[in-house]
């Protein structure tokens, strides 16, 4: 269209030029005035048409920068906290350590899991998950204003880059970043507090990349959570040697899982009215064949990661119910079960059927779950435990008040004991602050009809402090260590008489 202004324009002037000289023959000035105008005019109006053709480009120009700008920042930028992205925090990573390897300062990152998230959108919803999310987004990046990038590489995970000291001391970096997140978050029906898992890596090998370095970070993530599990918790730094070992372990806890390596011990559990042995809590031992015993809080969460833990505990309770056919039959077994085991669903099904074929009654079987169990698989917990328990299974909450204690699940699931955590046992040897803990929960036991088990004992004055409150069941190596099933029969049989400890 602009074209045909311009080509009309051009005749129309050319041709009022021309009548100018035409003149003589007749042809008046108005009509050349005429032409002369037409021509400006169409001139005009096509510089009007080209402004007009040229702001529309501007602007569009203008939106498309925009769009890219926008397209490149939500690639860089998570858009619920504003941080970086786990795409944009890996490239910031690889910088960090060319500038190492040329001489720079070693980089270090931090990875943080945010503890029972899950609990929070199945309890308040995806709102006030989000609602969290944002705000522990900017109190990392709060925490961190002087480190090279802070990220949010998942949906509860988060990342801090630091180069030089910028890090500081980790335990004293840990305890700030818990200070930071203590402050309970506000939500529309409440408030949520919050806690978090860290691993930490630190760059130590010149051909190590920003993958290798979030894998090594991971890593220690791992092992925190494990650590908190058996509660010694503290900053977990890991470095390479103990990644390549975690890599082999795994690889020989396949073989072993097959093999029949991971096998049951048994420690007493012991009636502290009477001193009469009821039975034995069971306890998986690895005996690998040069590492020696492995302890369970090395090899529980690989199983549970490697996706085998539902395998593993109906070996062990197979094995235990085997063993257990020679000793008197009013003897029970008290077994852990994972959490994440109630994320099958024919989890209570395998249980019963491996009590029918091992001829062993369900009333001499108690399953011990962490709260932390119950927090992340409540509905499953309570249509699993109810089935289980309608059938003569026994359920007992291991660690009370160590992890997510809530009164909801005491009322709402089918729960028949606490077990007092040796942590609290332990610390009522240090201070009457222990005790009152410990009456705490026996009295909170008392309200809701439920038996007791003091774990962790381990000194004559302790258990009977325990009597006196009235404490239903003791454990601990006071009465006995875990030992073999061939070490167990040879107790039994050794044993003529009910144990009698001073009291």
């Amino acid at each position: 269209m602009l074209t045909g202004i311009v080509f009309l324009g051009s005749i129309t002037f050319l041709l009022g030029i021309l009548g100018i000289f035409a003149a003589p023959f007749g042809v008046t000035a108005s009509i050349v005035h005429m032409f002369i105008a037409s021509g400006l005019s169409l001139y005009a109006l096509a510089g009007f048409c080209l402004y007009r053709n040229l702001t529309r480009l501007r602007s569009a120009l203008q939106i498309s920068l925009a769009n890219q700008q926008e397209l490149s920042t939500a690639h860089t930028s998570d858009p619920l906290t504003g941080l970086l992205t786990r795409s944009a925090f890996l490239r910031a990573t690889d910088g960090a350590l060319a500038c190492w390897r040329d001489g720079g300062s070693a980089a270090a990152v931090f990875l943080m899991d945010l503890d029972r998230f899950k609990a929070v959108n199945d309890t308040h919803g995806h709102a006030a998950g989000d609602r969290v999310l944002a705000e522990v987004g900017k109190r990392f990046a709060q925490l961190a204003k002087d480190a090279t990038a802070v990220g949010r590489l998942g949906s509860d995970e988060f990342a801090i880059l630091a180069q030089g000291g910028a890090w500081g001391d980790a335990e004293s970096f840990r305890r700030r970043m818990q200070e930071w997140l203590s402050s309970p978050i506000e939500i529309p029906n409440g408030s949520i507090e919050v806690s978090a898992s860290v691993g930490l890596a630190i760059s130590e090998r010149k051909d190590i990349n920003a993958e290798a370095l979030l894998r090594a970070a991971d890593v220690a993530l791992y092992r925190d959570k494990r650590i908190a599990r058996s509660k010694a918790r503290g900053l977990a730094v890991w470095i390479d040697e103990e990644v390549e070992y975690r890599q082999a372990l795994q690889t020989d806890f396949h073989r072993a899982l097959d093999a029949g390596e991971i096998v049951p011990y048994y420690q007493p559990l012991i009636a502290l009215d009477d001193d009469r042995l009821i039975g034995f809590e069971v306890l998986a031992r690895w005996d690998h064949p040069t590492r020696g015993i492995i302890a369970p809080a090395d090899f529980i969460p690989l199983a549970e990661e490697v996706g085998r833990i539902g395998e593993l505990f109906d070996k062990l309770l197979v094995r235990a119910c085997h063993d257990a056919r020679v000793w008197p039959s009013d003897l029970r077994l008290s077994v852990n079960i994972s959490p994440t085991q109630f994320a099958e669903p024919q989890m209570a099904a395998r249980i019963l059927d491996i009590l029918a074929r091992e001829n062993f009654a369900p009333a001499r079987l108690e399953l011990e779950i962490t709260e932390n169990a119950l927090v992340d698989e409540v509905s499953a917990a309570r249509l699993i435990l109810t089935t289980l328990r309608n059938v003569g299974v026994s359920v007992a909450l291991d660690d009370f008040g160590t992890g997510y204690s809530s009164l909801r699940h005491l009322s709402d699931l089918p729960v028949d004991r606490l077990k007092i955590d040796r942590d609290f046992v332990e610390r009522a040897r240090l201070n009457d602050e222990g005790w009152r803990i410990v009456r705490a929960i026996m009295q909170l036991a008392t309200t809701f009809d439920l038996a007791t088990t003091a774990e962790g004992i381990e000194a004559p004055e302790i258990l009977a402090t325990l009597r006196e409150l009235g404490c239903d069941i003791g454990q601990g190596y006071l009465f006995g260590r875990p030992i073999s099933a061939a070490e167990t029969g040879i107790w039994l049989r050794e044993r003529a008489a009910p144990i009698a400890l001073a009291s």
